[in-house]
């Protein structure tokens, strides 16, 4: 046992720094960048209700609000009527 070498603690190097630091400032940018993508102003298609479309669509024209909403609930009835089979509970 008088022959084997101890070695010395290992210490961390200026690499492995800067490798935590471009990792953090990725993790960051990331972060920000998701943030920024979910605070942009959505477009009048993708509102969930008929009211709140023609308001966005047409923001100064009553007539015109409420002629978009009738069309609107006439085409989701019809696509409910389609569509809607009842609850399917997948498991």
């Amino acid at each position: 046992m008088a022959g084997t070498r101890r070695l010395a603690p290992c210490t961390p190097h200026r690499r492995d720094f800067m490798l935590k630091n471009v990792f953090l400032a990725a993790a960051a940018s990331v972060i920000l960048a998701g943030g920024m993508t979910a605070a942009a102003p959505v477009p009048a298609d993708a509102k969930p209700r008929c009211d709140a479309r023609a308001d966005a669509m047409y923001p100064h024209n009553k007539n015109a609000r409420k002629a978009y909403k009738k069309g609107c609930k006439s085409d989701h009835r019809a696509w409910k009527k389609r569509n809607d089979k009842g609850i399917w509970i997948v498991l």
